[in-house]
């Protein structure tokens, strides 16, 4: 195989198998070493239909799962409340620390939502290969191809050109894997704090006491059902109150609120990001500012 580029700008190298194609889907070899497949969000021995939107591993991964903000400066600055943690001491020089609410003036953004393109796992001949969709210029636009092909180049190194019909593709049955549903019971913050524990080893440091603690307020009104993102989805957490039909999405990321999702847990796995940011089908939205904790507790309780 030719060497490849890193990424590309344009088609214009791919230009001639496209055309001769029409549709057509972009493929790499399945990979053998089970830490680079758990790298992409698979298990270590995925098989035929699993289907998966990449973790992020540079920015067109990142893009392609999170969406891309832009600070718009033409616009006024608005107050923005977050939640940090911070240590300080009393006027007896006793040391404290835990979460406080500070609020500054920022620009706002606006959010370009993620394209949440899926890899498959798909039989072509002997072995199996990660696939993207079927795509095809009188349905997708040029830039929307360039970016499943750097999306490839990021993730691989290299790619080839294919014809759709792949090996079995026309019947294979599609299994998204956004999310990992772990063994029932109740959730106390002990127990959510262990399963979470390679969650929040990806949380950044200066966030990471902040995200628990949040945890540990939602814990206190015993979830019964909890699942964690994998892949794209994977800085997402979500604790389920299933006998009231609530379940509440956590997450460092989803920028300054918790989400509630008042939905059978079929409806809220099947939500792509975009339909969780763009807010339609949420029942509530709580902001992370010093009303937090009394809007949660209404939104589980009810009181």
């Amino acid at each position: 195989m030719p060497k490849q580029p890193k990424s590309v700008r344009s088609l214009s190298i791919y230009e001639p198998t496209i055309q001769r194609l029409g549709g057509f889907r972009v493929v790499h070899p399945l990979p053998k070493d089970p830490e680079r497949l758990r790298e992409l969000g698979f298990d270590c021995n995925p098989t035929e239909g699993e289907s998966i939107v990449p973790s992020q591993v540079g920015p067109v991964s990142t893009f392609n799962a999170n969406g891309r903000e832009i600070v718009r400066k033409d616009l006024p600055k608005v107050s923005q409340s977050r939640m940090v943690w911070a240590s300080w001491n009393d006027w007896h020089g006793n040391p404290h620390s835990g979460m406080q609410i500070r609020s500054q003036q920022v620009y706002q953004k606006e959010l370009i939502p993620p394209p949440e393109e899926y890899i498959t796992v798909m039989q072509s001949g002997p072995g199996l290969v990660l696939a993207s969709r079927a795509l095809s210029r009188t349905v997708d636009n040029d830039d929307r191809i360039i970016h499943v092909i750097n999306l490839f180049l990021e993730l691989f190194g290299s790619l080839e050109i294919t014809s759709v019909d792949l090996k079995s593709a026309q019947s294979l049955n599609v299994k998204r894997l956004n999310w990992r549903i772990l063994p029932p019971g109740e959730f106390p913050f002990e127990r959510a704090k262990n399963e979470l524990s390679e969650y929040l080893a990806r949380v950044d440091e200066s966030v990471r006491p902040v995200v628990q603690s949040r945890i540990k307020s939602v814990t206190q009104y015993k979830p019964d059902f909890m699942a964690v993102g994998v892949g794209g989805f994977r800085e997402y957490v979500v604790f389920g109150f299933q006998s009231k039909n609530i379940y509440v999405l956590e997450s460092p990321s989803l920028g300054n609120a918790t989400y509630v999702f008042r939905n059978n847990w079929a409806d809220v796995s099947a939500l792509s990001k975009k339909e969780i940011l763009d807010g339609a089908l949420h029942e509530a939205r709580l902001v992370h500012n010093h009303r937090w904790t009394g809007a949660l507790r209404q939104a589980i309780t009810g009181k």
